[in-house]
């Protein structure tokens, strides 16, 4: 679809009321709720939902948003492992497929090309992005398990989730919510009896929690002391006590549970910055909107983004070299 009139809005002519109503066209069939979209003029900038009417008028009138050339807003799909993606209520609802491509989109191959998903290779080469920044090693079995997870449905005849797409949005509620361990599993088995006999769903949330660990971005547990004076790492790993306060670093065991697995007082679980940036920038999707601030937004001197106030630019001024690279997150 030709664009180019987005960059041309010096005047209104015959080209660029065609290309509104291409635009119209296409957002209506793709994304309009309510017989109402997100308009995207100068002045709304995707943030309030019009009608037909109220956008031409807004876009005529106003201009359209300059930079705004990824509808991503109005259902157009971005990137080569995106499908069907769609903008609901502020959020993004993809499919599983992609999700699963997105994390390990190394292991992407072409069309038609058969996967052995019975293969158990577990040596994996680090793997290096587009900007030979960062290395990647990944298991190429937990990808060939995940695979086999979004291939099995949820019960027989089910047309709305997988096995893992349910699980997914059934551990995200959990989170969300802050549910237990226990309540999650509690849970479980009341759905597993609810559902048909033939369901796949696991029985409890470890096993749940075995199936989704493949899309990665665990924690760190880090024994802690009970006073918060030191954590048990590095040169500290080895001791039984802190070395401050004197107390123990495990909990008190009677004496018949001395052969007993020792359990720690207090751990700490360190969820690390870096992969998670790694899993962002993997994402085709996210990726692009990681440097939106850079290349999508308007740039007219007014307080449209977190980018355009006085803090973020007093941050670029005293760190050019750090931000002369969009990519780097501060």
């Amino acid at each position: 679809m030709d664009k180019s009139w987005i960059s041309d809005q010096s005047q209104v002519n015959e080209k660029y009321i065609r290309g509104v109503l291409n635009f119209l066209d296409f957002a209506f069939e793709k994304s309009s709720k309510d017989g109402k979209i997100l308009c995207p003029c100068t002045k709304c900038v995707n943030r309030d939902w019009r009608s037909r009417m109220d956008v031409y008028e807004h876009i005529v009138n106003r201009g359209f948003l300059k930079g705004y050339t990824n509808w991503i807003f109005h259902g157009e799909n971005i990137g080569p492992y995106i499908s069907e993606s769609t903008y609901q209520d502020g959020r993004f609802d993809h499919d599983i497929d992609t999700l699963i491509h997105d994390a390990f989109a190394m292991h992407a191959t072409n069309e038609g090309q058969n996967i052995d998903t019975d293969t158990e290779d577990e040596n994996v080469e680090p793997l290096v992005n587009e900007n030979n920044v960062q290395q990647f090693e990944v298991s190429s079995s937990k990808f060939y398990k995940l695979l086999k997870e979004v291939e099995q449905d949820l019960y027989p005849g089910c047309k709305k989730f997988t096995k893992l797409s349910f699980l997914v949005h059934l551990y995200h509620l959990k989170c969300l919510n802050g549910w237990s361990d226990k309540s999650f599993s509690m849970l479980l088995e009341l759905l597993n009896d609810a559902l048909p006999e033939e369901n796949t769903l696991p029985k409890s949330f470890y096993d749940t929690k075995k199936i989704i660990s493949g899309l990665g971005l665990g924690y760190e547990k880090i024994h802690a002391c009970p006073n918060d004076c030191i954590l048990y790492k590095n040169d500290l790993s080895n001791e039984e006590k802190c070395p401050k306060c004197n107390f123990s670093r495990w909990k008190n065991n009677s004496s018949d549970d001395e052969a007993r697995k020792k359990i720690p007082a207090k751990i700490l679980r360190w969820f690390p910055l870096k992969p998670r940036l790694q899993r962002l920038f993997m994402s085709s999707k996210i990726a692009s909107f990681m440097t939106w601030h850079e290349y999508g937004r308007t740039k007219d001197g007014l307080m449209r983004h977190l980018a355009d106030s006085l803090a973020w630019k007093d941050f670029d001024n005293r760190y050019p070299e750090f931000s002369s690279n969009p990519q780097n997150v501060s």
